[in-house]
């Protein structure tokens, strides 16, 4: 795995958005963008999916990957009935990054072992059936997780996967800078020196290949550790403000408060 994602894999939360077992005649679905993961396996039958004018025809045992906004269609070719296992999520962390359109997937893979994908798949439907009590909703995103595992482990594994984590040194480079540890201090301008590339192509490039640019993936986390150090520990609003590295405390409250809807203290103060 490439270091700099396990930390990102470590952290992120998959999300279920909407899912089916189904069997079908007729299928037409074009120009379709979305704004999670769709993943469609079949059992049985065809189906076709074409992406950026790219044809990828689909048997059974066939799985395909799309991953958020990219536009695609998705249609039967024949009235053949095809038995579908689809899935749409997103895989995200809590910093609005999405863990698997870094992993630049192939749209289409043929699942090794289809029995087993097969089995966890009516495992998650049934446990989704089942759920009454905490343990089991946990049960649920247990058997949703084996699901994700399955799939990525086809994936990456396929011989059409291409060159993944393309992403230069020196953007891994600026991404660790900005998330091992999140200062309101750091600027674009400070990255721009560092690196010796101006503010707009750090910025544009970055958002490129994370989906998210530098300074608003800063943002994300500085609110995160905020939310973490009013509810988690005894330190003093004033004290979480230097350690976040902002000017002036009255900036962290304003800062906190416009993403919070409250302040900090008020936060704090209904944590508890």
């Amino acid at each position: 795995m490439n270091e700099f994602l396990r930390p990102l894999i470590q952290r992120a939360v998959l999300e279920i958005v909407d899912y089916s077992h189904s069997k079908r005649t007729e299928m037409v679905q074009l120009k379709r963008k979305l704004p999670y993961c769709v993943m469609s396996y079949l059992k049985t039958g065809e189906a076709l999916l074409r992406v950026n004018g790219k044809e990828y025809h689909c048997g059974a045992g066939d799985a395909i990957f799309v991953p958020p906004n990219v536009e695609h269609d998705h249609v039967k070719l024949s009235r053949e009935e095809t038995e579908f296992m689809w899935w749409h999520f997103n895989f995200r962390t809590s910093y609005n990054i999405d863990v698997s359109s870094l992993m630049n997937l192939p749209y289409k893979v043929h699942i090794q072992n289809t029995s087993d994908f097969e089995r966890k798949f009516i495992a998650y439907l049934e446990a989704i059936e089942n759920e009454v009590t905490i343990s089991d909703m946990i049960h649920k995103n247990a058997k949703a997780m084996e699901i994700l595992a399955c799939v990525f482990d086809n994936f990456l594994l396929s011989e059409s996967m291409e060159a993944a984590f393309n992403i230069p040194q020196i953007f891994v480079d600026i991404f660790e800078d900005v998330t091992s540890a999140p200062r309101a201090d750091m600027s674009l301008t400070t990255l721009s020196r560092k690196y010796h590339m101006s503010p707009t192509y750090i910025s544009n490039k970055f958002k490129d290949y994370y989906g998210i640019s530098p300074i608003f993936l800063q943002r994300n986390m500085l609110f995160e550790k905020a939310k973490i150090y009013l509810i988690s520990t005894e330190k003093g609003i004033n004290e979480i403000s230097d350690l976040l590295g902002f000017s002036e405390h009255a900036v962290f409250t304003r800062f906190f408060t416009k993403r919070a809807k409250i302040s900090p203290k008020e936060f704090r103060d209904t944590n508890y």
